[in-house]
């Protein structure tokens, strides 16, 4: 476990910000990268390495972290992701099906809330939920678009998700 140096809430092994104040876990001095030149890359020409390299006009990598159990799910390059919990007989299937990390015992609907990836940032909103959908402990409206960055804390029902946005 890790312990918050803001609040001293004990987080799982990885994460990387306090499911409860939102400080950051991990100091940028702790991580550590290495150089590695282009002759080692089994003889490719640096043309070649270059092609490989990452393009950082692509929009970020997103992913969430049930911060219960500390499970990471990465979202595929898609645009839209409903987010919710199966249901014997339903058929309508959200993309993300929260079910195995307590959605019903935590107030999860259906289909609960939508993450949509816009040009230039990312976006939820509540589906009209029964339990309603949280930003950061403040109740969102349904229906209405509201924006998440990167280390935001979303609460389906009493399901809390931290919104991790790569790149």
């Amino acid at each position: 476990m890790i312990m918050c140096p803001g609040c001293q809430h004990l987080e799982v092994e990885g994460a990387l910000f306090c499911g409860e104040c939102g400080a950051q876990l991990t100091s940028v001095q702790t991580l550590v990268t290495q150089n590695i030149g282009t002759n080692e890359m089994h003889g490719e020409t640096e043309k070649t390495a270059h092609k490989h390299q990452y393009d950082k006009k692509t929009s970020g990598a997103i992913t969430l972290q049930i911060l219960e159990g500390g499970q990471f799910l990465p979202l595929a390059d898609r645009t839209e992701f409903t987010m919710g919990r199966v249901s014997d007989g339903q058929p309508i299937m959200p993309d993300i099906d929260l079910t195995p990390y307590k959605a019903y015992e935590c107030g999860v609907s259906r289909l609960h809330a939508v993450l949509k990836k816009k040009s230039d940032k990312v976006v939820i909103m509540d589906l009209g939920s029964s339990n309603g959908t949280y930003l950061n402990g403040t109740r969102l409206s349904p229906e209405n678009e509201h924006s998440l960055h990167h280390g935001s804390i979303i609460s389906l029902g009493k399901l809390k998700i931290q919104f991790l946005l790569q790149g």
